[in-house]
């Protein structure tokens, strides 16, 4: 089994001579603020990023998807009623390249464009995709073993007040290029290897950035029964 490095601070890429790092922002926001659990549905997380750069950029965004930052656990949900954090499932994905004979596909739906000051939004659902959200007195009697676990609004107590904040580990993008998305996709030189986008940061056009987290605003939610 090939073993790439994955460490997503220490992007070089092949630049000897790379450009500034691309400026973008995030904002979000959570529809509706306040969830009943009568409700067959959750709230919806919405991220939208926002290109403060004067050039497209295109970028692979499976490091800032919001479903997979909420199934990572790298939101922090504090619950004001008993002045604690909330524990939350958390779910770690593979990162380790398949064998060399395996095909790995481009994913083309993981690739977006980003214009001018053009937000681009990103959704999940705040809470158990599949299946309509529990509060947390019922949660403890599934025998599933994670009885003090939540993730997004399954899991909590109603008649409880909320605050969701950015946690530590996201808004990094690994890999990004000037350009539309289907110029990027397309090089002169060739399509994109998707083993070389997906699993191997050191074959990036550029050196990856963070996206600037810093003045997101705190979400304060409610949950009722």
């Amino acid at each position: 089994m090939d073993i790439i490095d994955t460490d997503l601070t220490d992007s070089t890429g092949p630049e000897k001579n790379p450009l500034p790092e691309p400026n973008v922002t995030i904002d979000w926001c959570l529809e509706p603020t306040t969830h009943s659990y009568s409700s067959a549905s959750s709230p919806t997380l919405k991220f939208s990023l926002i290109n403060h750069g004067d050039r497209p950029i295109t970028i692979y965004e499976e490091h800032i998807d919001p479903s997979t930052i909420l199934a990572e656990g790298r939101l922090s949900i504090f619950d004001h009623t008993t002045n604690t954090d909330v524990d939350q499932i958390k779910t770690r994905y593979c990162s380790i390249a398949p064998p060399s004979k395996v095909h790995v596909p481009l994913r083309e739906q993981l690739f977006h464009t980003l214009y001018s000051e053009v937000p681009v939004t990103f959704t999940t659902t705040f809470g158990r995709s599949k299946t309509p959200s529990r509060p947390k007195s019922i949660d403890a009697d599934d025998g599933h073993g994670k009885k003090d676990q939540a993730r997004g609004v399954h899991g909590l107590e109603p008649g409880h007040r909320y605050s969701l904040r950015p946690g530590k580990g996201w808004g990094f993008v690994r890999w990004w290029e000037y350009g539309e998305k289907e110029e990027v996709m397309n090089p002169p030189e060739g399509k994109l290897d998707g083993r070389e986008v997906a699993y191997d940061h050191r074959k990036a056009p550029h050196p990856g950035f963070h996206v600037n987290v810093a003045d997101l605003p705190v979400i304060d939610f409610w949950c009722v029964e």
